[in-house]
């Protein structure tokens, strides 16, 4: 069977802290690396301010100790860094060179769950060596995600609050029933919707609500695996899409998207799209857009409205 391999290919052995390395190199030299050891992965307060946080990034951990191994590379590396060379060749050649992952258990919390402070989302027993040697690497593929997983569930429960329905056994949030209501501040018999997308069936379940939180973080992410893990773990906190397409690709995720600001600009008169036309549901009829526009524009009133912006919304939709 093929090892799982992590999808960023930088996540190696080598991605950890120097004092990792030197630390297995004393429990080495005083023959304590064999001896088990107990690590427990978790943290101390929620983060936003919030009460919860979503634990995310354990499919990461697992490619990573499947396929840990130090390379002929990485070991020569190593032995040539100025805080390793004065170690033992034995060191290197001997037991970096030989080590696995084949001794490490690991028990963790569901990817996915609501977690608390001081909570252990995954428990590592293993020798002492190797349990130092990949503390860090698993720390780095878990935080970062659960921090996305969970601003994205705040940001949907947010967005859920604002177009809360009152189908499906769903009641009004006290703080939105309506004032004229008999009942108005008083809890509905009705059994509540749950307020996490996680728990009502994944994203085939956004069918039944209004709002659709689409991720578009890219531009402005901490480099490509940024972009790409914040694409990822959104999803895990409950957004519908990413406009990442290649996160689309990958991971099998909806992609969504409107345009760039630059596509407003490009367009200055409404003469660009005056044979723009777009399908009928109903009967497939092809129709020009504009006329339909200035129809909507005069019953709504809207008529500051900038016509090179406007130009623009009826050429994309087109």
């Amino acid at each position: 069977m093929a090892t799982l391999q992590p999808t960023n290919n930088l996540v190696t052995p080598l991605l950890t802290d120097l004092y990792q390395i030197t630390m297995a190199y004393a429990y080495w030299k005083t023959g304590q690396h064999t001896k088990k050891a107990h690590f427990e992965l978790f943290f101390r307060k929620n983060p936003f301010g919030g009460s919860y946080t979503l634990f995310a990034g354990l499919d990461e951990v697992l490619k990573f100790l499947s396929s840990f191994r130090f390379s002929q590379d990485d070991i020569e590396y190593l032995r040539n860094t100025t805080a390793l060379c004065h170690c033992e060749p034995a060191f290197f050649d001997d037991y970096l060179a030989n080590l696995d992952c084949s001794e490490v258990i690991v028990h963790a919390m569901k990817e996915g769950s609501m977690v608390f402070p001081r909570v252990p989302l995954i428990t590592v027993t293993a020798p002492l060596g190797i349990g130092n040697l990949i503390e860090t690497t698993t720390l780095t593929l878990v935080n970062y995600p659960s921090l996305v997983a969970t601003n994205a569930s705040r940001m949907v429960v947010a967005a859920r609050g604002q177009f809360w329905e009152q189908t499906a056994g769903a009641s009004l949030p006290r703080s939105m029933t309506p004032p004229e209501s008999p009942r108005a501040g008083a809890l509905s018999s009705a059994k509540p919707r749950k307020s996490m997308q996680l728990s009502e069936g994944g994203p085939s379940d956004f069918t039944r609500r209004k709002p659709k939180c689409v991720e578009f973080g890219l531009r402005r992410a901490q480099g490509p695996d940024g972009g790409f893990s914040a694409s990822k773990y959104s999803h895990v906190g409950g957004f519908h899409a990413t406009s990442n397409v290649l996160a689309g690709k990958l991971l099998n995720l909806p992609i969504g998207g409107t345009h760039a600001h630059s596509f407003v600009m490009s367009y200055t008169s409404l003469d660009l799209v005056q044979d723009a036309k777009v399908q009928r549901v109903d009967n497939g009829e092809m129709v020009l857009l504009l006329p339909l526009v200035r129809k909507y524009q005069a019953e709504l009133g809207w008529h500051d409205t900038n016509e090179g912006e406007m130009a623009a919304f009826i050429g994309y939709a087109s």
